[in-house]
């Protein structure tokens, strides 16, 4: 839904998701391919992680600040899918100021969560020559759009064209299931099977 609805996203635009690495952000890759996607780039902290999320190319945001920005330079992003927020999505925005006096095609960031920090400093050039369009995930929500969003994903998932990855937890477990810090990636799924 904050790709079709809040970016507008159209088929054959390049889509960075930003923090592609956890439950969300991996489900966002293959959301960006199903909508049509021409290219789509990951951003997260573990290279190992980054190169199981399906994307054409990665981003390590655990480096230095002047590296983080030549990596996001390497591409022209249409939409943006920020679930990071904090330093990473501030290098972002400095990064897509023009180097010129030309202005660059809009770029459409959709802040979603805010897993790398709460707050960042947006300098004014990065919204005077850059082209950003920052939108809340809720921008166009409606009922009907919700609606019509879910009916696409369960269709997906029953289709197999959308999968998730799980790890069950019998429900006589949930204490010790639900403290867990290892699933990277994986959603926990919570059963009454064998109780």
């Amino acid at each position: 839904m904050a790709m079709k609805t809040a970016a507008g996203l159209q088929p054959g635009e390049t889509v960075l998701v930003q923090g592609a690495t956890g439950v969300a952000g991996r489900l966002a890759v293959k959301i960006a391919r199903l909508l049509g996607a021409g290219r789509v780039v990951a951003t997260g902290r573990d290279d190992a992680r980054l190169a199981e999320v399906g994307a054409d190319a990665v981003i390590n945001t655990a480096v230095n600040d002047e590296d983080l920005s030549k990596a996001y330079q390497q591409e022209a992003y249409d939409v943006v899918v920020d679930f990071l927020w904090g330093r990473p999505t501030e290098v972002l925005l400095r990064s897509l100021v023009p180097a010129g006096f030309s202005f660059a095609e809009p770029t459409r960031l959709v802040q979603i969560g805010e897993s790398a920090g709460a707050e960042l400093t947006v300098p004014a050039a990065a919204l005077r020559t850059s082209g950003v369009e920052i939108y809340g995930a809720a921008r166009g929500l409606d009922g009907g759009g919700m609606a019509e969003s879910y009916a696409q994903v369960v269709s997906w998932t029953q289709s197999g064209e959308l999968t998730f990855d799980i790890e069950e937890a019998r429900l006589s477990d949930i204490e010790t299931a639900w403290t867990r810090t290892d699933l990277h990636g994986r959603r926990l799924v919570v059963t009454m099977r064998g109780q």
